[in-house]
């Protein structure tokens, strides 16, 4: 408990993408056993947290009703894919102020209670890393990560290279897997099938 207070850990929530298999609704807002995705998430995390942030591009005064911090893409990089949000964040003075910052995507309602505590572990083993994702049972899940904000500005100049995936962005910093036994904590709700499963 103490070691929460004397690092700064916010979050990042990716609400942003268009969910193409959803028949383009969006995707935070969908409702899953009555209640949006977005707040499943974020009642998963807000205890692991001392601040969220909200990556949207439509529907912004619904998510500000959940934090006053809530962005959306910059114009110039627009439709260019996940990659834009933090290139944006980049920008972003009170995300510029934590120490570490978890980023999740709005559609994974039944993310584990120590994804933090797995991370913050992992993180003092290896000081010099500033970037980690998490891996269940051999399967790369790249859009949670928790990384140091100031690679942020890194995304930049990797968009203008012409590529567009987290993946190839936290390759290039080196980032490390961090291993999570289940892999149901980690299941996106992408289509209108997936939110026929179970809480």
């Amino acid at each position: 408990e103490m070691e929460r207070h004397t690092m700064r850990i916010y979050a990042l929530i990716m609400a942003g993408g268009m969910a193409k298999r959803m028949d383009g609704a969006d995707k935070g807002l969908v409702l899953w056993h009555g209640k949006p995705l977005i707040d499943h998430v974020i009642d998963r995390i807000k205890p692991q947290v001392g601040h969220i942030a909200v990556s949207a591009n439509r529907n912004l005064e619904e998510y500000t009703k959940r934090t006053p911090h809530v962005f959306s893409d910059s114009r110039q990089w627009q439709g260019l894919g996940p990659l834009v949000a933090l290139c944006t964040a980049a920008n972003d003075l009170q995300l510029a102020t934590a120490d570490w910052l978890l980023i999740v995507p709005c559609d994974t309602p039944k993310l584990p209670a120590d994804l933090v505590e797995q991370f913050v572990a992992v993180a003092k083993r290896t000081p010099l890393c500033n970037a980690f994702y998490a891996e269940t049972s051999g399967h790369q899940q790249y859009s949670v990560m928790f990384i140091r904000p100031q690679i942020l500005q890194s995304a930049v100049p990797y968009l203008y290279t012409g590529q567009r995936t987290l993946r190839g962005w936290l390759q290039q910093q080196r980032a490390r897997s961090v291993a999570f036994g289940s892999e149901e904590n980690f299941a996106n709700y992408n289509t209108p099938q997936d939110l026929e499963q179970p809480l």
